[in-house]
């Protein structure tokens, strides 16, 4: 009789699901090592033995906490960090060292006054502690000629005072040129931005004769753009055709200096409200 066939074996359609168990197995401890290898340290190294231990054997285990490298068991320990300076708040150190300079800019100011105490009875002169720095205010008629940026006779010894004192610094100096709003229109000049400009120039020139490092010194010219008084009147014109010498205070903040005059004595009063000396164009 002839032999019956064996019934056909049913197929298993989830045999896949033994290979991606060993997958994502596999793919757990190489991220475990990943992670302990990151960081060594031998609580990090217990958690891998355990857990290598528990994926290839199928043992669970429960977790051993990680210790941190001092590994004493302990409770955490609190780090205390320093507190975070507040928006314009001066450290101790930094507040002397911002007196000290206040100090030695008053004291240079002081002495300018003293050494250029006939001009500045005269109403020639003015010197200024501001923001900025110290500012020698000297008015165009002792230096130059009406429409003219060449220095007159009596320019030298004026500024052979206030270079002696310049020598003895390690700060920037700025001359500035200014002029009134009358315009000037002339072979030499095509406008007042340029008068001041050469003005400038001429004194740096006489300052660098005079024994002042260049590299110290800065020329800017501002026409007639930062009056500190009234065009409409004779007086006001003359205040504001000057050239200002300003020795730069390093730590000097930006904006509109304001300051306050320095008298021949020492003595100090209030600045007037005008506008004032600006390192910055028009």
């Amino acid at each position: 009789m002839p032999r019956k066939h064996s019934q056909q074996e049913h197929e298993n359609h989830e045999r896949w699901l033994v290979s991606y168990a060993d997958f994502i197995t596999l793919l757990f401890a190489f991220f475990v090592v990943m992670y302990s290898i990151s960081s060594v340290n031998e609580g990090k190294y217990k958690v891998l033995s355990k857990t290598l231990v528990a994926a290839f054997t199928g043992q669970p285990s429960r977790p051993l906490p990680v210790q941190g490298a001092a590994g004493a068991g302990g409770p955490p320990q609190l780090v205390q960090l320093p507190p975070l300076p507040v928006a314009g708040e001066q450290t101790g150190g930094a507040r002397r060292e911002h007196e000290a300079l206040r100090r030695r800019l008053a004291s240079i100011a002081g002495e300018l006054a003293q050494r250029l105490a006939a001009q500045i009875r005269a109403g020639q002169v003015q010197v200024r502690v501001g923001a900025q720095g110290v500012s020698i205010d000297i008015h165009d008629n002792v230096l130059f000629a009406s429409g003219s940026a060449e220095l007159g006779a009596s320019a030298q010894p004026l500024l052979q005072q206030v270079s002696q004192v310049l020598l003895k610094l390690p700060y920037q100096f700025q001359v500035n040129g200014y002029t009134d709003d009358k315009p000037i229109h002339d072979a030499q000049f095509s406008s007042n931005w340029q008068l001041s400009v050469m003005r400038s120039l001429s004194v740096v020139n006489m300052l660098i004769a005079q024994g002042v490092a260049p590299q110290q010194l800065v020329a800017a010219g501002y026409g007639q753009y930062h009056p500190v008084a009234s065009n409409a009147t004779a007086e006001g014109r003359a205040a504001n055709r000057r050239v200002s010498i300003v020795i730069v205070s390093p730590d000097q903040p930006t904006g509109a200096e304001q300051g306050r005059v320095v008298a021949p004595s020492g003595a100090t009063a209030a600045a007037a409200s005008a506008p004032s000396t600006s390192t910055h164009g028009p």
